[in-house]
Formats: structure tokens, C-alpha cells, sequence
């Protein structure tokens, strides 16, 4: 009895079982298309920068580029960065600069700067004083603006997976 109970109920069940298979398929490949299609998206972005950085290698030898960078001094302790702001405990601290528990380095979130270990930094103001560090920090600098409209276009796409750089 129980036996006959209980086949009847897995019959009656079996379409219901099949409907929530077939919807989880379908989630299962919704998530799955999702997932390639960010990866798509993060493929492009990774061929896209290595262009931009080929750019901006070739023109590292410019006079232009040369005296711009000649022209520019950002130690995220003692430098006036045009649009700085104080970093808070949570968001950086770089605790050469403060205690970590007030304005513990100037940031600014408008610019881009490149750091490097205080090791090569041996030059005056704190400057690197190899030449090839020298040359990579000032080519570099000459991706900047394409950073910045970069991170602007995907702010928003990103935002979505609730992703977003430290610094935001």
C-alpha cells in the first residue's frame, strides 16, 4: 500500500521534478553565458590595453614626452597633486608618510602616478636615478588619459557586479 502510495506520488511529482530541471538548466546557462560573455569582455580590454601601451612605448623618446615628465614630481607623501585628497585609514596607508590613523597620503583620484620601492627612489625629492626606471615611469605616464576614460566607460558596467577599484 505504502509502495503504491508512494509510486503514484513520484508519477504525480516526476513533471514538476522535470519543470525545476529545466529551469535550472536554463539559470545554469544563463550564468554560464554571463560568465563568457565577462570574460569576452575582459579579453578585449587586455588586447585593447596592450595596444595603448605599444603606443605609448613608441613614444617614449619624444621630446614631448621627455620634458612633460621632466616637469612632474608626485611622491604620494610631499607632492601637491592637482586635485588631492587625504586617504583615509580604510581606503590606503602608506605609513612613511603618516600614522595611519589621520591623512596618511595624498591621493588623487584624477591623476595617475607611478610608484616605485624606495630602494630605487635614491635621487633627489626622492626621484629614481636609474635610467631605465626613469624611462619606463615617464612612457607610462603617456596612458594615462587612457586609463581614466577607460575606467569611465566601465564604471557602470562593473557596478553591476559590485566591483570597483580600492580606490573609489
Amino acid at each position: 500500500m505504502i509502495y503504491k502510495l508512494l509510486s503514484s506520488l513520484l508519477l504525480a511529482a516526476a513533471p514538476l521534478l522535470a519543470s525545476h530541471r529545466s529551469l535550472a538548466d536554463a539559470a545554469s546557462a544563463d550564468k554560464e553565458n554571463e560568465v563568457k560573455s565577462i570574460l569576452q569582455r575582459m579579453e578585449t580590454d587586455v588586447l585593447a590595453f596592450r595596444d595603448e601601451m605599444e603606443r605609448v612605448y613608441s613614444a617614449r623618446c619624444e621630446t614631448k614626452t621627455l620634458t612633460e615628465c621632466a616637469e612632474t614630481n608626485f611622491n604620494d607623501c610631499s607632492s601637491t597633486f592637482p586635485s588631492q585628497q587625504c586617504a583615509k585609514a580604510d581606503e590606503l596607508i602608506f605609513s612613511a608618510c603618516r600614522d595611519g590613523e589621520t591623512c596618511n597620503a595624498l591621493w588623487d583620484k584624477t591623476l595617475s602616478t607611478v610608484s616605485i620601492p624606495a630602494a630605487l627612489a635614491q635621487g633627489p625629492l626622492d626621484n629614481p636615478n636609474d635610467n631605465e626606471v626613469i624611462e619606463s615611469a615617464c612612457y607610462s605616464r603617456l596612458a594615462e588619459q587612457y586609463m581614466i576614460d577607460k575606467y569611465k566607460t566601465d564604471e557602470e558596467y562593473w557596478a553591476k557586479y559590485n566591483v570597483q577599484p580600492s580606490w573609489t
